[in-house]
């Protein structure tokens, strides 16, 4: 529960932060269309095939999962869907895809990738497991994962 309230605190300051230094700045951004981020887990067995999904948080807040079934999972809280939506539109996801994942995915011993996609205002920015050493503490990561915490799904790695 501590770690939830950390998380909770870093993305709430980190979008306090953003907003109080450059509301104006903010508002100039480009508005961006379509889903505001999608997360995919890909690989590992299941006992029908090979395992995976599909969730999306939309812009207005509404979590749900594309695949491998439409299921409605809930609403993100308005601090927590502001606070994404803020880390989004100012993560320079450059730098976080500098960080290069040396190992070996784990789609290669029964294990999952994650794939997410961000709706930036200049266009979807993608980040692989498999690419890129995620750092789950990186604001924008736990923003998506305080999201997903909302509505009982378990964060991906």
């Amino acid at each position: 529960m501590s770690n939830r309230l950390a998380q909770f605190a870093i993305v709430t300051l980190l979008g306090c932060a953003v907003a109080a230094c450059s509301p104006a700045a903010a508002s100039l951004l480009p508005v961006a269309t379509g889903p505001l981020v999608t997360v995919t887990t890909r690989g590992g067995e299941c006992v029908d095939g090979p395992c995976g999904s599909t969730i999306v948080i939309e812009r207005d807040g509404r979590i749900h999962q594309a695949a491998p079934a439409e299921t409605d999972l809930g609403s993100a809280p308005p601090n927590v869907l502001a606070a994404l939506d803020t880390v989004v539109r100012t993560t320079n996801f450059d730098a976080i895809r500098a960080r290069t994942f040396t190992g070996e995915c784990p789609t290669a011993f029964d294990g999952q990738e994650v794939l997410y996609e961000f709706g930036a205002p200049g266009g979807v920015e993608r980040v692989s497991s498999c690419e890129t050493e995620i750092d789950p503490n990186q604001p924008v990561f736990a923003a998506v994962s305080l999201a997903l915490q909302a509505v009982g799904t378990v964060p991906v790695p």
